[in-house]
């Protein structure tokens, strides 16, 4: 397997990051990884005749199909089952940067609806077949990433202004420079909009407008992604009465019914396999 991940400075208000992923035809991916519930959106760009599959016990129907797809910000725990030859250039989205997108190409109010994967018909004269086709031609990561940076460049995308977007874009950053820092407990929403100048009913109006999600769910979603790398850097035993109150548990009883609701798997279970990641393949690879 390939892979590797880089930012893209100067657009780091639209997307978080910007990654390559390769299996060769034969390779077991063994275990399936999972992609656990995420506020960021994912823009894959395959050759037409591949397929992807992203399965939840939580949708009434699968995630399935071929070629390049928009998955949007997803409340569930994803299997990705995913048969190599693979090949596959993605764009990790700011939580707000869909909506960005969308504002300044659209004139819409409203982001595109969670929980969904597809190509979408707005996303034509942006990333079209031209675009596709130029993204294969490139040869080194070098080249790749200097190219989509060209591409965004022509397309004039500047930061979205309008107001709900400046207030979510706010809030985020609160709500991650706390979750990174005191993970132990939620950050009090009347607090975010506090710094965000405005009130909560605004905030909360303006969050789920862009994002999709609630500020609550947000918050949430942003600490399991906090202990799930907490978790895939531990290399010793863990001491999970520690491990439950640096992230705001009561008990070990309580982390653990947690986590089997959410990732339908206990911690020691995760450690055995580690097949959790968080953008597609891999937060975890460099």
């Amino acid at each position: 397997m390939k892979s590797w991940k880089h930012s893209l400075p100067t657009y780091e208000w639209l997307i978080h990051q910007i990654w390559y992923l390769e299996v060769p035809a034969g390779e077991i991916i063994d275990p399936k990884p999972h992609l656990i519930p995420n506020p960021r959106a994912h823009l894959l760009f395959t050759p037409s005749e591949q397929s992807y599959s992203y399965d939840s016990r939580g949708l009434e129907t699968g995630m399935v199909g071929n070629g390049s797809h928009l998955l949007t910000a997803n409340e569930h725990l994803l299997l990705l089952e995913d048969n190599p030859p693979i090949k596959r250039v993605g764009i990790t989205f700011r939580p707000e940067g869909l909506y960005a997108l969308e504002a300044v190409f659209m004139d819409v109010t409203q982001v595109t609806d969670i929980n969904q994967c597809e190509w979408f018909d707005w996303l034509d004269p942006l990333f079209g077949e031209v675009f596709q086709k130029g993204i294969w031609r490139q040869q080194s990561r070098e080249l790749l990433v200097s190219y989509i940076r060209n591409h965004l460049d022509s397309l004039a995308i500047e930061p979205c202004r309008t107001k709900p977007f400046l207030i979510s874009q706010k809030a985020i950053t609160v709500m991650d420079k706390h979750v990174l820092h005191s993970p132990e407990f939620a950050v009090d929403i009347e607090f975010v909009a506090e710094q965000c100048a405005c009130s909560r009913r605004t905030l909360e109006r303006s969050f789920k407008q862009v994002v999709g999600l609630s500020v609550k769910k947000y918050q949430q979603m942003a600490r399991l992604e906090q202990m799930i790398l907490a978790l895939y850097k531990q290399e010793t035993a863990i001491d999970w009465t520690d491990f439950s109150q640096q992230f705001g548990f009561s008990d070990q009883s309580h982390l653990i019914r947690t986590l089997k609701q959410q990732l339908r798997k206990t911690p020691s279970k995760y450690l055995k396999k580690r097949d959790l990641t968080i953008d597609i393949y891999g937060d975890f690879e460099s």
